[in-house]
């Protein structure tokens, strides 16, 4: 059994927009009408599975569909259509039992108590779920080893700056040892430094092969660092669902290629087969087009004016996502591997 299991989960929003009709040679006064209805798609019959030991990034545009996702996952949304299991569990009908299984974390939203100090909130979590003292002063010194919670540990939340409400809050949905984790935009906000720490705990976390991780990001270096298997949702629908090395294999199409020119000049602003994207700075950014030779761009860069350097990067995932999301979805087409495997057929 996957430690989560989506089952052609669809879920719509239905919105309602208040209609306003203002007497004439009136201001600010009016009556109010039934207004119009809409419906959007948030997810459309979905599947996914996900193994004990897997650390997936779900990625896509705002508004693709990842939040809600999550959010359905969670229990915290009921879909309109489909099935979830995590764990076994109806994660909304058994939303205690499944509350224990899950850490959680959502960007901007903290689970520290306002008013009360950093420490008051790990103390009632450790009350909720359980913990013994012993195990909870071993996991908090290990947490403050990744973290530094101790820092800001007397601190009221509502005076912690972001990097340390963020930091607090990941600590908050580890603490119980969760099996499943979702990580919705853990790192939003930070700077360099706890970046680093945070991808350090979630990278050793992993390591120890007894969690289903899930994370939701737009850092691309933190998909790159910490997920060798990405599932890319747009508009609702699963487009890609496979590892990070075959994402950007199927996108070989946009190699990507630094030059920096020769002091004193500029980078040609036209090449055959390659689109310069950044002429700015030290160094310039051109894409080659999937006909074009590395010895063939060079043979024209070089004919086109002077230049100190040339840096082959190949492929990027910044750039196949790039392509992807401003709609060129033949990239991941014909190699695009299947959204899911097939479930076995019971005994």
């Amino acid at each position: 059994m996957p430690a989560i299991d989506v089952r052609q989960v669809s879920k719509h929003f239905r919105l309602r927009g208040p209609l306003i009709r203002r007497r004439k040679g009136t201001r600010g006064e009016g009556t109010r009408g039934e207004g119009t209805r809409r419906e959007t798609v948030a997810l459309d019959r979905v599947d996914l599975g996900i193994e004990t030991g897997e650390f997936v990034g779900l990625l896509g545009q705002n508004g693709a569909g990842k939040s809600t996702l999550i959010r359905v996952m969670t229990g915290l949304m009921v879909p309109d259509a489909g099935e979830v299991r995590v764990l076994g569990l109806d994660p909304n009908r058994d939303q205690v039992r499944n509350a224990r299984n899950i850490g959680v974390t959502f960007g901007q939203r903290t689970q520290l108590w306002w008013d009360l100090r950093a420490r008051d909130s790990f103390e009632i979590l450790r009350d909720m779920y359980g913990l013994s003292a012993a195990v909870y002063a071993r996991r908090m010194r290990e947490l403050d080893n990744y973290l530094d919670l101790s820092a800001f540990w007397d601190t009221q939340a509502r005076h912690l700056s972001l990097g340390q409400r963020v930091r607090c809050d990941l600590a908050a949905a580890v603490l119980h040892r969760p099996r499943v984790l979702f990580l919705d935009e853990p790192s939003i906000g930070l700077d360099i430094l706890v970046k680093d720490q945070v991808r350090a705990m979630l990278a050793d976390l992993a390591g120890t092969g007894d969690h289903a991780i899930v994370l939701t990001t737009h850092d691309v270096a933190d998909v790159e660092a910490l997920c060798p298997r990405i599932v890319l949702i747009d508009q609702g629908k699963t487009l890609f669902d496979g590892t990070l090395a075959d994402l950007t294999r199927i996108g070989g199409r946009r190699r990507t290629v630094l030059v920096e020119p020769a002091a004193g000049s500029s980078p040609p602003r036209r090449i055959q087969g390659a689109r310069l994207l950044d002429p700015d700075g030290a160094r310039a950014m051109y894409t080659l087009e999937p006909e074009v030779s590395q010895a063939e761009f060079a043979t024209r860069l070089l004919a086109a004016g002077e230049v100190r350097a040339i840096d082959f990067e190949g492929v990027r995932l910044e750039d196949v996502l790039r392509s992807i999301y401003a709609g060129d979805h033949s990239v991941l087409s014909p190699s695009r591997p299947p959204a899911r495997p097939a479930a076995p057929t019971p005994p």
